[in-house]
Protein backbone atom coordinates (compact mmCIF):
# COMPACT_ATOMS: atom_id res chain seq x y z
CA UNK A 1 0.00 0.00 0.00
CA UNK A 2 1.31 3.73 -0.98
CA UNK A 3 1.97 5.96 1.99
CA UNK A 4 0.07 9.35 1.86
CA UNK A 5 3.18 11.61 0.95
CA UNK A 6 4.05 9.37 -1.66
CA UNK A 7 0.39 10.10 -3.40
CA UNK A 8 0.31 13.89 -2.41
CA UNK A 9 3.87 14.63 -3.13
CA UNK A 10 6.75 16.57 -1.50
CA UNK A 11 5.94 20.52 -1.37
CA UNK A 12 9.15 21.22 -1.89
CA UNK A 13 10.38 19.53 -4.86
CA UNK A 14 6.94 20.55 -6.57
CA UNK A 15 7.94 24.07 -6.36
CA UNK A 16 11.34 23.64 -7.15
CA UNK A 17 10.31 21.61 -10.46
CA UNK A 18 7.96 24.39 -11.25
CA UNK A 19 10.35 27.21 -10.79
CA UNK A 20 12.65 25.01 -13.04
CA UNK A 21 10.17 24.44 -15.56
CA UNK A 22 9.14 28.18 -15.83
CA UNK A 23 12.82 29.36 -16.12
CA UNK A 24 13.18 27.28 -18.68
CA UNK A 25 10.23 28.43 -20.58
CA UNK A 26 11.19 32.18 -19.94
CA UNK A 27 14.58 31.27 -21.53
CA UNK A 28 13.26 29.65 -24.61
CA UNK A 29 10.52 32.77 -24.96
CA UNK A 30 12.82 35.38 -24.56
CA UNK A 31 15.51 33.30 -27.45
CA UNK A 32 12.43 33.23 -29.68
CA UNK A 33 11.77 36.58 -28.71
CA UNK A 34 15.37 37.54 -29.53
CA UNK A 35 16.02 35.87 -32.41
CA UNK A 36 12.68 37.59 -33.92
CA UNK A 37 13.52 41.25 -33.74
CA UNK A 38 17.55 40.41 -34.38
CA UNK A 39 16.00 39.08 -37.99
CA UNK A 40 13.35 41.90 -38.07
CA UNK A 41 16.35 44.61 -37.71
CA UNK A 42 18.57 42.31 -40.32
CA UNK A 43 15.76 42.72 -43.12
CA UNK A 44 16.17 46.69 -42.76
CA UNK A 45 19.45 46.58 -43.83
CA UNK A 46 19.26 44.71 -46.80
CA UNK A 47 22.64 44.37 -48.49
CA UNK A 48 23.26 43.26 -51.99
CA UNK A 49 24.76 40.20 -52.67
CA UNK A 50 28.23 40.11 -54.72
CA UNK A 51 28.87 38.29 -57.67
CA UNK A 52 31.95 35.73 -57.92
CA UNK A 53 33.63 38.03 -61.00
CA UNK A 54 32.90 41.17 -58.72
CA UNK A 55 34.60 39.80 -55.78
CA UNK A 56 37.59 38.31 -57.66
CA UNK A 57 38.00 41.74 -59.20
CA UNK A 58 38.13 43.37 -55.53
CA UNK A 59 40.67 40.67 -54.35
CA UNK A 60 42.56 41.35 -57.71
CA UNK A 61 42.49 45.38 -56.46
CA UNK A 62 43.69 44.37 -53.25
CA UNK A 63 46.46 42.67 -54.34
CA UNK A 64 47.66 45.32 -56.71
CA UNK A 65 47.45 48.18 -53.89
CA UNK A 66 48.80 45.84 -51.23
CA UNK A 67 51.91 45.14 -53.75
CA UNK A 68 52.06 48.88 -54.48
CA UNK A 69 52.81 49.94 -51.37
CA UNK A 70 55.38 47.87 -50.89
Amino acid sequence: MEQVTDAIGNPTALLVERIFWLGLGAFLGLAIITSLLRGLKEEKNKTTPVSPDQLENLAKKAIQQNSDSN
